[in-house]
């Protein structure tokens, strides 16, 4: 959830930090700092809260000269954002720096025994109470004193952490947070999130659960907790550094709404051959296929509306059972799952704590696992029994928008390759549905040829405090997820509902300050949507549609009308959501709002 980086060798470190907390911005920024061992042996730290901009004022003209370093980007979770609650956290005698993402769930019980050892805390946080902890454990030697603090620790974490008595190396560790080692040439980097040491280096190492990790300018080993070496595997990273970048649009999510055409086609190369689903990353045997009678999903936010999605084409067109669970209940409720199941973890960075959670509750219940991820070498990629890469590429929007769409491809195509697998699907239902999903980028293109008309029409939530969204069948997934975009990004309250819920309590709230955004494009289910329309147009309500090309009917009892073309009502999720999309995008720079990095939140949720 939080921003790390760190970095050992002969560049400017200082610059190196700094350059990828900025790319780290969207995972945390509440709060930042730096800490960077001088050549003078002295630990230098410096702090800010606020944006990562005030942080660079303070250091801008201090000389540093150290080539070990470490940096963060916080999201609060213990203590409120302020400097002193800020990383990096110092040992009482400035020796050793430590950078923390995660939560460590019996802080209390150690901060209290640390304080009746004369440990004075500086700060609210969990994190402080680790480096007070390694220094009651330190032995002179870094690493060592690493793996005698691990095994009290309970919870989650990934640190980085650097000491004045060994400034040739830089000890990192992983627990239920990702962490990532870049490989350069007489230089180490570790980092949260790629992105950060991208600018540097393509060539990385995943940390796997339990790795402990020593880093020098020529060199990294890698442990488990018990200490035994293991091999490392390099990862090439695929995305260019120019995908950071915003390319000419004035935020980074409107350049990624631009660019799902091309991450649906992205998506569906080399997983559709001829008349087929091909998912090499899938190992499951035929029998375990055949054997599967009921399907759950688990997701959190964006990708939870992906999953509802999926749920609907799943049983319509291969009428297995479907659950869809939020995962942050998943594991605590108990689930029954039977071996023959199949389990779904959708998250777009492969990290997502709860859902990392439910993987790890399906498969000891026996069950097979399926990850829909966007991040390859990521945590939930390596422990399910096979992934459907996204192939959406680096999203640097907090708010989700191609990686939702690039979710609702994967689960079409996994549809196909159950349905032929089960022989479910015929090859002319098959070819219907391919046929579909490659005209989706075209139609794309033209909805986002009326950006302009769009951006008028979102005026209808200027001054507003609150709006309805409603869709129905397999588009009332699209209303929760509309609802959600705009209360992200804008911070208008919204809420999606099933239309026909509308008059069960939620029409009560309609009024000039509460408008409704209906989903009304063609489907069985059409008429019905109109007359949910009519019920709020009878009560004064001001009304924004999203309706097909040609209907003519919807104008007359709306106030403001999004026409886009038509397909079948199976597919119309994909381009349904394009257009809320950009509602959300101009509602929010018509309130000023910081778009890419609205107010508390962060881009991979890695804390339960």
């Amino acid at each position: 959830m939080c921003g790390i980086v760190g970095y050992i060798g002969n560049k400017k470190t200082k610059e190196v930090l700094y350059s990828g907390l900025s790319k780290l911005e969207y995972r945390g920024y509440d709060s930042a700092g730096i800490s960077i061992l001088d050549n003078d042996g002295l630990m230098k730290t410096f702090k800010s809260v606020g944006k990562l901009a005030n942080l660079g004022e303070i250091i801008k003209d201090k000389e540093i000269l150290g080539h070990v370093g470490i940096g963060h980007t916080r999201w609060a979770t213990h203590g409120v954002p302020s400097t002193r609650n800020s990383h990096p956290h110092n040992s009482q005698d400035n020796k050793l720096s430590l950078v923390h993402n995660g939560i460590i769930e019996n802080y209390a019980e150690l901060r209290e025994k640390l304080k009746n050892k004369g440990y004075n805390f500086l700060s609210d946080t969990d994190t402080e109470v680790i480096v007070h902890l390694l220094e009651d454990n330190y032995t002179g030697d870094l690493l060592e004193s690493v793996f005698k603090i691990l095994p009290i620790l309970d919870g989650a974490y990934a640190i980085g952490v650097i000491s004045s008595d060994q400034p040739d190396l830089l000890v990192a560790a992983r627990k239920g947070s990702p962490l990532v080692i870049g490989l350069g040439k007489e230089e180490k980097y570790i980092a949260s999130d790629v992105p950060a040491i991208l600018e540097y280096t393509d060539r990385v190492i995943f940390l796997e659960d339990g790795d402990v990790a020593l880093l020098k300018k020529d060199e990294v080993k890698i442990w488990d907790l018990e200490k035994n070496e293991k091999s490392t595997k390099e990862t090439k990273i695929e995305w260019s550094l120019e995908a950071a970048e915003k390319g000419g649009y004035d935020h980074f999510t409107l350049k990624e709404i631009h660019e799902q055409p091309k991450v649906i086609t992205d998506t569906l190369n080399g997983k559709i051959k001829g008349d087929s689903a091909i998912i090499d990353e899938i190992t499951l045997t035929e029998e375990e296929i055949e054997n599967i009678t009921k399907i759950h999903m688990v997701a959190c936010g964006t990708s939870y509306h992906a999953a509802l999605v999926g749920k609907y084409m799943i049983e319509q067109e291969l009428r297995i059972p479907v659950e869809v669970e939020v995962a942050s209940e998943f594991r605590y409720k108990n689930p029954i799952i039977a071996k023959t199941d199949l389990v779904i973890l959708i998250s777009q960075s492969g990290e997502t704590a709860d859902t990392l959670a439910g993987l790890r509750e399906a498969k000891k219940s026996g069950a097979k696992t399926i990850g829909i991820i966007n991040v390859m070498g990521s945590t939930i990629s390596r422990e399910a029994d096979g992934t459907i890469y996204t192939n959406a590429g680096l999203e640097i929007g907090v708010a989700s928008t191609k990686a939702f769409v690039s979710q609702l491809i994967a689960l079409y195509i996994l549809t196909l390759y159950l349905g032929e697998k089960k022989d479910i699907l015929d090859v002319k239902r098959r070819k219907y549905i391919i046929e579909n999903l490659r005209k989706l980028p075209n139609i794309i293109e033209k909805i986002l040829e009326i950006e302009e008309s769009i951006k008028e029409k979102a005026s209808i939530l200027d001054d507003v405090v609150s709006s309805i969204f409603i869709g129905r069948n397999i588009n009332t997934a699209i209303a929760y997820e509309g609802a959600l975009k705009l209360k992200e990004i804008s911070y208008i309250h919204a809420e999606g509902y099933q239309s026909g819920e509308l008059k069960h309590g939620p029409i009560a709230l309609i009024n000039e300050e509460c408008p409704l955004v209906a989903i009304a494009t063609k489907s069985d289910t059409y008429d019905k949507v109109k007359s949910n329309i009519e019920e709020v147009r009878a009560r004064g309500g001001k009304i924004l549609t999203i309706a097909t090309v040609g209907d003519r009917e919807i104008s007359g009892i709306s106030d403001e009308v999004i026409y886009i073309p038509e397909i079948d009502e199976l597919f119309s999720p994909v381009i349904n959501v394009i257009p809320l999309q950009i509602l959300s995008y101009y509602a929010a720079v018509n309130r000023d709002v910081d778009v890419d990095k609205p107010r508390n939140l962060a881009k991979s949720v890695t804390v339960e």
